[in-house]
């Protein structure tokens, strides 16, 4: 069966600050290169950031947060954990971080076109659709679905989404698919980054997900999260 997801996105951007920041930049710890789009958050708290594409970040932390948990992770590479305090002190001494490389082994699978119908899950129509945007929303920001297999496996063609607004010129976004606990999102599934851009105001975009090989067995969480947006003056 052959998947196609449908998806209403309003898209708009604000700058948010807060009163505590880390500045830095993350870097492979073999071959010193930056690492772009880490993800950087506190746990359970749905605040965070993404590096940019030079691996440099910054975020911002409240007072109420210092005893909590910073995690860092990134697709291909060790997560670390700090204590928020102890987080931000490292990084006012030394502003680099280094993750070092995870090597996941993949199993092969092989996909046959025989007997595969192509089938949209959810709703088929805009008037139907849950409506969803980025208003306000910092880097790291996710805005998901979970979507039911009806029958396995499920391989996923394509992501498809209606822009009603588009106010940022340039923008991007990485698609996240997780698997479920306690019919929650709880680790990610792909282990590759898909990154795209949307370029344009208003309409119908369409991302071609065939090269990626995404075949699902069981019901999973999908989301965009925002990783990239233009620096407002």
């Amino acid at each position: 069966m052959r998947l196609s997801i449908i998806f209403l996105v309003c898209l708009m951007y604000h700058s948010v600050f807060g009163q505590n920041s880390a500045d830095g930049v993350i870097k492979n710890a073999e071959t010193k290169e930056p690492i772009p789009y880490v993800n950087i958050g506190i746990l359970n708290k749905d605040k965070g950031t993404v590096s940019d594409k030079n691996g440099n970040f910054k975020l911002e932390i409240l007072k109420e947060f210092k005893n909590d948990t910073i995690r860092i992770s990134s697709i291909g590479y060790e997560s670390k954990s700090f204590i928020a305090h102890e987080f931000l002190s490292k990084m006012k001494l030394h502003t680099t971080l280094e993750l070092l490389p995870d090597i996941i082994e993949l199993n092969e699978v092989v996909i046959s076109s025989k007997g595969l119908k192509e089938k949209v899950l959810g709703n088929k129509t805009k008037s139907e659709m849950m409506r969803g945007g980025f208003r306000n929303a910092p880097l790291g920001h996710e805005l998901g679905l979970k979507i039911k297999i009806k029958k396995s496996p499920t391989y996923i063609e394509k992501f498809h989404t209606n822009i009603t607004s588009n106010t940022s010129e340039s923008v991007k976004f990485r698609l996240n698919f997780y698997n479920l606990k306690n019919e929650l999102p709880f680790q990610r599934i792909i282990n590759e980054n898909i990154i795209f851009e949307i370029d344009i105001s208003k309409g119908e975009f369409t991302l071609d997900l065939s090269k990626y090989n995404i075949v699902i067995k069981e019901d999973f969480y999908f989301t965009v999260e925002l990783i990239e947006k233009q620096k407002q003056d």
